[in-house]
């Protein structure tokens, strides 16, 4: 599917145009592609398409309008229109719109226009042939267009000016005289034009009607702006007096005016006779030519997604003197230091030498590759090393020792003695470990950044666009569009962002398509080569980059790498002790660490340590050819069902923040533990993994975790398993979430037939179960009397956990039954058990239930406590607990008549409810936001609310119950049967994310957080 609006606005699928109907659904789109891959706010399209003239049904008949849209722009069953909370998003990449192709082709001939004018001026006729009409032709004076319209005709004419100059580059002066005439006849106050129209015809040997056109230039410029012409134009003028040499026509290789633009220096200076062309008398890397001195390797490729380093390098290179890049193979080290000697070559009066260190087998050869890089001879009575440091400690530059790691100790040697000896050379050195040397400053190279799984954007990441770079060098067509996307940056999260390894599969794209090469990279190590005969050999496949780093260690080293391997995401130096059961551990790690082979770096207040998913198959693979994969995959497991089983213990007490970030840290482990465990048929270790995380998923709402609990439920012997309570309650507390309260039961009450104690200490997270469904379908008096019992059996058992959790729900049920004395009076009780334990999550928990039962009698102290509640929850990163209480404040907002403060709560609600994923509490929100939106007059939005959540799959009971039968009563009153019949069943029509979305548009409309509510 691709896009124009470089003249009237054009949809094509393939060879066919799709036919966009109506102004209406055309302005629409329009408005989607001048803002493609960002989030389109509804109410700013309804903005865009009614303005002034929008009707409270503005919002429903947008709905519709995309809808119909969507069916238009579907391709190959993908939709490319997506809808994204509190708006919608036209997924489409630059390379879809004439726009965007217009963009990047004059940015690719303003790179090659000094070097190759004539390819510069082919790019640029494409780009200009793809207007077709002024941008955004039918659009382009309306508010959300007109400021790209204008910038893309500014692009316009600086193309135009820019083929201008190429085609002056290559000699085609006479040529152009007329078609500059017309450009600046056109385009009366642009001075550019004015610049080449007066050097096509100097060229043209017409030196006075030059001057005539600067005459003229100024007069105009005098007369309706009261300015001269600039300094430059100025120049040119004395230049064409003078008849300077300079103006004349050389070979673009030679030219000195190449590429446009005129130096005040150059053509100011009188009449100089042009030396020779800078490629006789300069390097690659800046500063005077040396004969056998080597320059800065030229690179083939773009270099993409490393601005940040660039800049980073730069700056440590000016403070001082030795910088190391440090990194695993195939990370860009040597493409980093490239690039950071051609930006720098221009403040180093001799420019920059290149010192390739890789073929360098023998450490008492670096003298003379030294010698060799930089261009020095030895002197009589030096030996080599030191006529090159002789040679140096003269001159100013910047020298560059790549690939330092399998010579290390000699590398640090030879560049300590540059450093001391040569005070104008600065050292850049690449090498997968530090060289050690005084004075040293290290930046590591860390793999590029990839996009978050389940982005809805991921072009923008630096991973995707090397992928999509180099994917279209080899096949220029590739589509860019639904899945394909989503495949590659799949491939550059499997490949962990690095660059060689990213290369390596954009190359398959030439035979495979992006799904074929995700789907075949958990082989990567074999698909990933290349016979490009410009790599290196070690380059040419990630075997090889990974052979290279592992020939370098030693046997205790070696053997350590290969049974890391079994962590996934990361571990600690205990769980490295525990699983390895290595000797010296710390001392082979350590030189992992300094070999780049493992990275290490804080995390949930620890150091972690980590390894590359390639190094890991690597060393997967070794461990096998050990024959130890299993025994260490057994360890593996056992440690984490532990670990598990302590932290489950931990979580319930003051620890619950700490314990929590190492569980996210560690959950890679745990998934790759519990699976082995599935695999192997080990019910027991599968048990005590998915118990041990059961507070995890009850307060952090896993859901991958509730599945790992569903699977190991069908394990042989599970129901015989000791902790088969425990898991069954784990698993049923997240279909509650899900909102499946039916299966969530079922699995309950058939845990407790079948324990062998049902009133055992292991049979109270089901109880608990069997409580909060009461609670959720309304039936308050099961809810208490299940409560009460957990609570009963919680104290006989000495878990306070447990009593804590059996109040909140006795006193629930009795505020939400119409009780709230008692209610408060079982929630006191709760806060007093719950500060006892100390841990955050029950202790808002029980604040939460004081204030539900506070909230009609002292508003004052119940806000209090719901914003203490949230507080204490969020402090824990306690999401789920934190907006159900933030729900109840915004609720209470409303009936005290904040209805600024609650709008602003109850975006963030439904924004979270949206982000969780979690229905049932997000219509218990919307519930009550019918009560603010009926409060503020906002009764036909409150309408649609009110027929989408009568449509949804949930019921109100008790006080919500009542009042949304007193809103619908009121709402009909005030727009009529038939209009609010019509508001209701346009509600009814919109699916959960467009009701969440109509929801935030509500809040938008009304002034949420703008202070527009009364």
């Amino acid at each position: 599917m691709n896009f124009g609006v470089l003249g009237a606005l054009r949809v094509r699928a393939g060879e066919r145009d799709v036919a966009i109907g109506s102004r209406t659904q055309r302005l629409l789109l329009t408005a989607l592609i001048a803002r493609a891959g960002s989030v389109v706010p509804a109410d700013g399209l309804v903005e865009i398409i009614w303005g002034d003239a929008a009707s409270a049904s503005a919002l429903p008949s947008l709905y519709t309008y995309v809808s119909r849209l969507r069916g238009l722009l579907r391709s190959g069953g993908e939709d490319v229109l997506l809808t994204h909370p509190p708006g919608y998003l036209l997924q489409i990449t630059p390379e879809q719109t004439d726009a965007g192709r217009f963009e990047q082709l004059c940015d690719q001939a303003r790179r090659i226009a000094a070097a190759d004018p004539e390819h510069a001026l082919t790019s640029l006729d494409e780009a200009l042939a793809l207007w077709r009409g002024p941008a955004y032709a039918e659009f382009a004076d309306e508010e959300f267009a007109r400021p790209e319209a204008t910038r893309l005709t500014e692009l316009r004419l600086t193309a135009i000016e820019q083929r201008f100059d190429a085609g002056l580059a290559l000699g085609r002066h006479a040529g152009l005289v007329g078609a500059i005439d017309a450009h600046a006849a056109a385009n009366p106050l642009r001075e550019r034009p004015r610049e080449q129209h007066m050097l096509a015809l100097y060229r043209c040997g017409r030196q006075a009607e030059a001057l005539a056109v600067f005459r003229a230039f100024r007069t105009r410029l005098d007369e309706e702006l009261g300015v001269e012409p600039t300094a430059t134009l100025r120049a040119l003028e004395a230049a064409v007096l003078r008849q300077d040499p300079a103006l004349d026509w050389t070979p673009p290789a030679a030219s000195p005016l190449l590429g446009g633009g005129y130096d005040t220096e150059v053509v100011a200076a009188s009449a100089d006779i042009p030396g020779p062309p800078p490629s006789d008398r300069e390097t690659a890397g800046g500063g005077p030519a040396v004969p056998g001195a080597a320059a800065v390797p030229v690179e083939m490729s773009s270099f993409v997604g490393r601005e940040t380093d660039l800049a980073a390098v730069g700056a440590q290179l000016r403070e001082c003197r030795l910088v190391t890049l440090t990194g695993p193979g195939g990370v860009g080290k040597t493409r980093l230091a490239t690039h950071v000697a051609m930006e720098l070559s221009g403040g180093y009066a001799d420019g920059v030498r290149w010192c390739e260190l890789a073929p360098v087998t023998d450490g008492d050869a670096l003298g003379h590759a030294l010698a060799a890089a930089v261009g020095a001879r030895q002197q009589p009575g030096l030996g080599i090393e030191e006529s090159a440091l002789a040679y140096l400690a003269a001159r100013e530059l910047l020298l560059v020792l790549d690939n330092c790691e399998h010579v290390l100790a000699e590398a640090a040697q030879l560049t300590a003695a540059v450093v001391r000896a040569c005070p104008r050379v600065t050292v850049l050195a690449t090498s997968r470990t530090g060289l050690g040397v005084p004075g040293e400053r290290l930046h590591p190279v860390a793999p590029l950044p990839v996009p978050e799984t389940g982005a809805a954007e991921v072009t923008a990441s630096p991973a995707v666009r090397l992928f999509v770079d180099r994917a279209r060098a080899v096949r220029p067509g590739l589509d860019l569009t639904g899945d394909n996307l989503a495949h590659i940056a799949e491939v550059c999260r499997q490949l962990d962002g690095l660059p060689l390894a990213i290369e390596l599969a954009a190359a398959r794209i030439r035979s495979l398509n992006p799904a074929d090469v995700a789907d075949r990279l958990a082989d990567g190590l074999r698909l990933l080569s290349t016979t490009r005969p410009t790599a290196t050999a070690r380059h040419r496949t990630l075997r090889a980059v990974v052979d290279w780093s592992y020939a370098l260690l030693g046997p205790a080293e070696q053997h350590l790498f290969d049974r890391l391997s079994v962590f996934t995401g990361g571990f600690t130096l205990d769980a490295a002790e525990r699983v390895c059961a290595e000797t010296d551990l710390l001392d082979a790690l350590a030189v992992l660490v300094d070999g780049s082979l493992v990275t290490a770096g804080p995390s949930a207040g620890q150091v972690r340590y980590s390894m590359l998913s390639l190094l890991r198959a690597y060393g997967r693979e070794k461990l096998a050819e050990r024959g130890e994969l299993p025994q260490v995959h057994d360890a593996h497991a056992a440690y984490y069902a532990t670990a598990a089983q302590d932290v489950g213990e931990r979580i319930r007490g003051t620890e619950e923040g700490a314990c929590v970030a190492l569980l996210d840290a560690e959950l890679g482990n745990l998934r790759a533990a519990h699976r082995w465990a599935v695999d192997r048929h080990d019910t027991d270790v599968a048990m005590r993994i998915s118990a041990g995380l059961y507070h995890y998923v009850v307060y952090r709402f896993h859901d991958e975790v509730v599945s790992w609990g569903e699977t190991v439920l069908g394990l042989p012997d599970a129901q015989r398993h000791p902790l088969h309570p425990v898991v069954c309650g784990a698993v049923a507390e997240g279909l509650t979430l899900r909102g499946d309260q039916r299966r969530a039961l079922s699995i309950a009450e058939q845990a407790l037939r079948t324990a062998p104690d049902p009133d055992g200490p292991l049979c109270l997270p089901v109880r608990k179960v069997l409580a909060a469904v009461a609670l959720y379908e309304g039936r308050l008096d099961d809810c208490f009397r299940w409560a009460s019992e957990q609570t009963r059996l919680a104290r006989l058992h000495g878990d306070a956990w447990r009593e804590g959790e059996g109040l909140l729900f006795q006193g629930l049920a009795r505020t939400y039954a119409g009780d709230p004395a008692g209610g408060l009076a079982i929630a006191r009780e709760q806060l007093r058990v719950t500060r006892a334990i100390g841990n955050p999550t029950l202790l808002a928990w029980a604040m939460y239930s004081a204030a539900e039962a506070l909230s009609g009698s002292d508003p004052a102290e119940a806000r209090r406590l719901y914003t203490e509640a949230v507080a204490l929850a969020w402090s824990v990163g306690g999401a789920f607990t934190a907006t159900i209480a933030e729900v109840g404040l915004a609720a209470l907002l409303t009936r005290s008549g904040q209805y600024a403060e609650a709008a602003r709560a109850f975006r963030r609600c439904v924004d979270q409810w949206h982000r969780l994923q979690i229905r049932h509490h997000q219509w218990t929100t919307l519930r009550n936001l019918v009560q603010l939106l009926v409060r503020t007059g906002a009764h036909e939005d409150a309408a649609v609310l009110l027929g989408a959540l009568g449509a949804a799959d949930t019921a109100a009971y008790g006080a919500d119950a009542a009042d949304l039968t007193a809103a619908a009563k009121t709402l009909t009153a005030a727009l009529g049967a038939a209009a609010y019949r019509v508001a209701a069943d346009a509600g009814a029509a919109l699916a959960p994310d467009e009701t969440v979305a109509f929801a935030l548009s509500a809040l938008s409309r009304a002034g949420a957080g703008t202070g527009g509510y009364g």
